[in-house]
């Protein structure tokens, strides 16, 4: 948190990562924060530039040695690859990122790593993350049909399903496990908490905005962005990197599996099983909402635990627009920025 109270106006009680309280003062921004996050905003724009240009180069250079001959294209070293195209793109760049930001903001821990604040919310947790899969997933497919009725249509991907249990170990650990533990390390471990210092609702958005266009491709970016939202704030709210890397994991290997059964041409049975863990998601994630918001009510002080920034809604709001401002004005950040988008409209085209 940062403790510079303003000579003048009230303070609010906010929570930080630890779950800690701190002060929060309902005053504009001090000029030694805006450097803050000027340099803050600029480091992480440097790690995201360090995964746009390692992207690029690593997809080129793969082409390369199947082309020449240098290494076999089967499916082993497609998922082999792929494991290490993630450690690579993300895990370095987002690790060399938290490092500078713990010097910046004199810090000897970022990430929440420690575990979950009870047992209870985290089980709550997992089951809100799972709706929030479901209508994530509904209002990406709603959006996909609706610019196709325009005549737009967005590029896709879709991994090579397994053919043996052999391949199936592979491509889970490459497409599920791997990228369930590294993302969440980066984008609500690294990014989001390197943010949430200027405002929890300023680190949710600006974390989700930028796990969705990192995908690069508008198949996939709206869902990204909806399903970030909820796992910073879950985050936030359990205090605990480990329940958004569960709903990750959760998430991915279902779409592993899923995408397996339907390429087996077996529709009935993709769609019953399809039909099936939505309504129990749905039912969870339900259940985990009336009991959140409903047992628990009239607790003294358990609901400010459960809302992101804690009770310190004018502060976040005072400091808001700030904290954007001088996040984009940031030379790096800027400039990954505009890639990024352009990237995303790459993946967009007319019909016919």
């Amino acid at each position: 948190m940062d403790n510079n109270q303003a000579p003048y106006g009230r303070v609010n009680t906010v929570y930080d990562t630890a779950g800690e309280t701190g002060q929060l003062p309902v005053t504009p921004m001090p000029k030694e924060t805006k450097k803050e996050i000027l340099k803050v905003s600029g480091i992480l724009g440097i790690s995201i530039l360090l995964f746009y240009f390692l992207s690029e180069w690593s997809g080129g250079m793969v082409v390369k040695l199947v082309n020449s001959g240098a290494i076999p294209y089967t499916y082993t070293v497609q998922q082999v690859v792929q494991i290490l195209y993630t450690l690579l793109t993300i895990l370095v760049p987002f690790a060399i990122g938290a490092f500078f930001v713990k010097k910046v903001q004199k810090r000897s821990e970022l990430l929440p790593l420690g575990k979950p604040k009870s047992g209870i919310l985290f089980v709550e947790a997992v089951g809100i993350g799972l709706m929030a899969i479901v209508i994530a997933n509904f209002v990406t497919a709603f959006l996909v049909q609706l610019f196709e009725g325009f005549g737009i249509v967005f590029d896709s991907y879709k991994p090579e399903s397994p053919t043996s249990g052999y391949q199936l170990a592979w491509i889970l650990l490459s497409n599920a496990i791997v990228p369930a533990l590294v993302e969440e390390f980066a984008l609500r471990g690294v990014l989001l908490q390197s943010l949430r210092k200027y405002g929890d609702a300023f680190a949710v958005f600006a974390s989700a905005i930028l796990f969705g266009i990192m995908h690069g491709n508008m198949t996939q970016a709206p869902f990204a962005f909806i399903l970030g939202a909820v796992l910073a704030i879950l985050v936030i709210m359990t205090g605990s990197l480990w329940t958004s890397m569960a709903v990750h994991l959760i998430n991915n290997t279902y779409s592993v599996l899923m995408n397996t059964l339907f390429d087996r041409g077996d529709d009935l049975l993709t769609s019953m099983v399809t039909v099936s863990v939505n309504t129990l998601a749905l039912i969870y994630g339900a259940i985990a909402l009336v009991y959140l918001f409903g047992l628990h009510k009239g607790r003294e002080g358990i609901k400010a635990r459960y809302r992101p920034g804690g009770p310190a809604k004018e502060g976040i709001r005072t400091w808001r627009w700030q904290a954007w401002l001088y996040t984009v004005i940031s030379p790096t950040m800027l400039i990954a920025l505009v890639l990024l988008f352009a990237q995303l409209f790459e993946t967009v085209h007319l019909a016919g």
